[in-house]
């Protein structure tokens, strides 16, 4: 594999989900074909409105697959590979949201942690880059000098083909939230750690809003303080998932399960204390552990 004159990352394919897309979308492939040979965008079933977008998206080089309904993101991203796959004989495959805007080099730059994983030793399972927005991701330590993630977000991934010959797709049913993170533990657990490219990208992360109590916005230093929360009714799924997922890996990763729960009830304390929409959120995560624990998946909350 290398990278051609013409700036593409040879033996890379990209796959970019989509619902509801603005035009932005265009531009953003229209930067990743710059990077690898093909991109499929996956239309997750966002119905009609947007056939001027997938046009222009076509029209600028990508595959288009445009679902019937909407399934979630890891049945769209099963989609796109699978339409990646049929398309040519990648190497690797590079997971994109459709808000995400990779840079220049962003693609080679996972491409060399790959070759340098592989000359030290190490099968590389995933390949993250080591920040996001400026952010460091989570560390794993190094292995022969070979930086070493935990917990991968989807966007900006990449996923070697052997990975996917090895472990299969991505949990479908688990719809939206903690798709990643399962797929990280199986890859992990079959022997294959994920690997940390020096480089970034941004990728917003949640939605920053005022914090009010009783109606009253809370100012520290002068300032209204904020606090980041999803969509209302993704906090469904955070918990489901949450359940379904740690019932999987509890008895191999009990730590993680045990963290992973503390985090996200420490997170709806504090949104519950300080962000408006209370109620249904509440109700959202309550309705979310319930299902978890009848082992119930799939498209369960209505957004």
């Amino acid at each position: 594999m290398h990278e051609n004159p013409n700036g593409h990352v040879s033996g890379v394919a990209g796959v970019v989900t989509a619902y509801r897309p603005d035009a932005g979308l265009v531009s953003n492939v229209a930067s990743l074909l710059r990077q690898v040979h093909a991109v499929v965008v996956v239309d997750d079933g966002g119905g009609p409105g947007f056939e001027d977008i997938f046009a222009a998206l076509a029209g600028a080089g990508a595959v288009v697959v445009r679902l019937e309904e909407n399934s979630g993101i890891g049945a769209a991203l099963n989609a796109g590979i699978s339409r990646a796959r049929e398309a040519g004989r990648p190497d690797y495959i590079l997971t994109v949201d459709q808000d995400s805007c990779l840079p220049q080099g962003y693609v080679r730059a996972l491409h060399d942690a790959a070759v340098a994983a592989r000359a030290a030793g190490i099968e590389p399972g995933l390949v993250s880059p080591a920040r996001i927005q400026g952010n460091p991701v989570k560390r794993a330590g190094s292995r022969n000098g070979i930086a070493l993630g935990r917990e991968p977000i989807q966007s900006g991934l990449m996923i070697p083909v052997a990975t996917l010959d090895s472990i299969g797709g991505f949990w479908e049913e688990l719809f939206i939230d903690l798709v990643d993170t399962e797929y990280y533990f199986r890859a992990l657990d079959a022997g294959l750690p994920t690997v940390l490219a020096d480089t970034e990208f941004n990728h917003s992360l949640g939605t920053m809003v005022e914090s009010s109590v009783f109606g009253r916005t809370v100012n520290v230093g002068g300032r209204p303080l904020k606090v980041r929360i999803a969509a209302t009714w993704r906090y469904y799924y955070i918990f489901r998932n949450r359940v379904l997922v740690g019932r999987r890996y509890a008895t191999r990763n009990p730590a993680w399960v045990a963290a992973g729960i503390w985090t996200d009830l420490r997170h709806l304390l504090v949104v519950t204390l300080l962000a408006p929409g209370r109620s249904v959120r509440l109700s959202c995560a309550l309705k979310g552990i319930t299902d978890g624990f009848r082992g119930r998946s799939g498209r369960g909350h209505e957004n």
